[in-house]
């Protein structure tokens, strides 16, 4: 739609509405300029619309941009204006030459540059790998020459790549590298990640006894503990694990709350309910969550070849305490307060369908695992929409109080699947902004 605007708007090349017939001869090409307005160019952006203007345009049967083919379109080829986009490729042989060829395959080249636009970073395979360990960068427009930098601590630099395409880059991380922002600079121009390498400013659970801010586990705060393990597979010090190997989920994820629940429910069994410090900590104490529509839920999870997600939608819903408590017992400050219940993440006893994020990789195409790599994930709080079935929720989160507990549960979704034992093995779980 865009090219055929741009030919339209192009008052100079003439419209034939006679069947396009492809000519003899060579064409010349006397400048380029952009399709829509009269500015005349030498280089244009990869995705632009050019007009190039000359004599026996019409011969051309082939045009290429370096060694990379432009659609022809002979809509909007006459015998003096040729309308084409730049191709969206990067080119291996820079040329800065544009070529067209004849119907008699005679050659003519033209000098234009295709210049590529600065480079985008959008995500990382892990946000947690190690020193030392490959890791993928994601977004577009990459291309070598290109130097990485590690912002934070002594500006650590990556110019070798392992491999580099327009989308990814996989690297070596250095071993001095050190948290903080990562930026990505090539011959077009430079750019800074929308997160930060081992981010643990908002860290919710690390499952490690450490003395950080983060809670080390959920063993009095829920009615299911789970399983905090550590071993060889482990990224960083203990780990969450969603079952067991062997125990099955059916097409459904039918319930199953002794090995696929993950719960926190904040308080203490005092009266009143402690919910600023310590073991029942209520999570909007621990991070700030006044910006939470402008927040993402962040986790590690790995997940072995040999035990693959095809079944179930991890549920992942923050609750306030007016849904869920350790106890139930008064807290200061909030008028309503429940105890232990699973009522409100189910939507039944008359308190609606409370909004959740549905998170299940293996739909697009039936099974999911990360070959017992860590990968991180990430899910905007403004996918915290849905009901238990999938569908629309009737309450959603309003308020930074209503992130006070957390429970993430694979079970349901309205997705069928296929039987399976997975292995969920998760980490950091932290609520970062979204830059």
């Amino acid at each position: 739609m865009l090219f055929a605007a741009a030919a339209l708007g192009f008052a100079s090349c003439e419209d034939y509405p006679d069947a396009f017939v492809l000519a003899d001869g060579v064409p010349s090409v006397d400048y380029v300029r952009y399709a829509d307005r009269e500015v005349l160019i030498e280089q244009a952006y990869m995705g632009e619309i050019v007009c190039f203007v000359g004599e026996n345009l019409c011969s051309v049967r082939e045009l290429y941009f370096n060694e990379h083919p432009a659609v022809l379109n002979t809509s909007y080829m006459t015998a003096n204006t040729l309308i084409a986009a730049v191709p969206g490729k990067i080119p291996q042989v820079k040329t800065d030459k544009v070529y067209m060829i004849t119907k008699n395959k005679d050659t003519v080249t033209v000098d234009f540059k295709v210049m590529m636009p600065a480079p985008q970073i959008k995500s990382m395979s892990c946000e947690f790998q190690k020193p030392g360990t490959d890791v993928t960068v994601y977004g577009n427009y990459f291309a070598e020459p290109m130097t990485l930098t590690f912002e934070d601590g002594a500006g650590v630099e990556v110019t070798s790549f392992k491999s580099v395409s327009m989308t990814e880059a996989t690297f070596t991380i250095p071993a001095e590298a050190k948290p903080g922002r990562i930026k990505i600079e090539t011959e077009s121009g430079l750019a800074r990640s929308p997160f930060s390498y081992m981010d643990a400013s908002g860290l919710l659970f690390d499952f490690d006894d450490d003395g950080d801010a983060a809670l080390a586990t959920n063993a009095s705060n829920c009615w299911h503990a789970r399983e905090i393990k550590t071993d060889d597979t482990a990224i960083d010090g203990n780990y969450l694990q969603l079952g067991d190997g062997s125990t099955m989920l059916n097409a459904t994820a039918d319930w199953n709350d002794a090995l696929y629940a993950f719960e926190y429910w904040c308080g203490t069994w005092d009266t009143p309910q402690n919910i600023t410090s310590g073991a029942g900590i209520a999570l909007f104490n621990l991070v700030d969550f006044s910006d939470y529509a402008n927040m993402a839920l962040k986790f590690e999870m790995c997940i072995p070849a040999s035990n693959p997600w095809m079944a179930g939608a991890m549920q992942i819903a923050f609750q306030p305490v007016s849904q869920v408590t350790v106890s139930g017992n008064p807290i200061e400050g909030f008028d309503a307060v429940a105890g232990a219940n699973a009522s409100a993440f189910n939507g039944n006893d008359g308190l609606g369908d409370w909004g959740r994020a549905m998170y299940r990789p293996w739909a697009a195409t039936g099974s999911y695992d990360t070959g017992g790599k860590w990968v991180t994930v990430t899910v905007p709080v403004s996918e915290f929409t849905f009901n238990k079935d999938g569908n629309g929720a009737t309450k959603q989160l309003s308020s930074e109080y209503d992130f006070a507990s957390l429970t993430m549960f694979v079970v349901g979704g309205g997705v069928a699947g296929k039987e399976c034992a997975p292995v969920i093995k998760i980490d950091n779980i932290r609520a970062v902004p979204v830059k």
